[in-house]
């Protein structure tokens, strides 16, 4: 049970400054991978796989906060392009795993130099103090932890 905190409009403002940072957030992101042939949600998925090794499209959707049927897009597009590919799972072979290929990492590494070589004209948290960023990153954890715990409104479309 969340209390009230009587601070209303700073709550709305806080949250709105939020989307701001992640919309504009995501705009960098787009413009940054849209140069080598990429979308965001498909860098995104080949970070997770590269993470986890091999993940079902089901996980995927869920990581990239997608549905399932725009998840196979871009699976599908991955595919084609031959960073990834499609395999049975070895535990149960009725399940489909996806998994990078060499040509996947590679893509992933091209993508990541030229970040890095970026990352020297443009730091997108250079505003932050060393401090300041170890705090950021705790409140927004604490902020994730809220989120989870608060109940979820029934019959509600928002988080689709």
């Amino acid at each position: 049970m969340t209390k009230k905190s009587g601070r209303s409009g700073h709550d709305t403002l806080a949250l709105s400054q939020m989307a701001q940072v992640i919309h504009m957030f995501k705009q960098y992101r787009h413009r940054h991978v849209q140069a080598f042939g990429v979308t965001v949600p498909q860098f995104n998925t080949l970070v997770w796989l590269e993470r986890y090794g091999e993940l079902n499209p089901s996980t995927i959707a869920d990581l990239l906060f997608s549905d399932r049927p725009t998840t196979t897009v871009i699976i599908n597009n991955l595919e084609r392009q031959g960073w990834i590919e499609r395999t049975r799972s070895k535990a149960n072979r009725k399940f489909v795993v996806v998994r990078l290929t060499d040509a996947g990492i590679g893509k992933l590494r091209e993508l990541r130099h030229a970040e890095e070589t970026q990352a020297g004209d443009f730091d997108l948290l250079a505003c932050f103090h060393k401090e300041e960023l170890a705090q950021l990153e705790s409140l927004l954890d604490r902020l994730i932890v809220h989120f989870r715990d608060l109940p979820t409104i029934v019959g509600t479309q928002e988080d689709t």
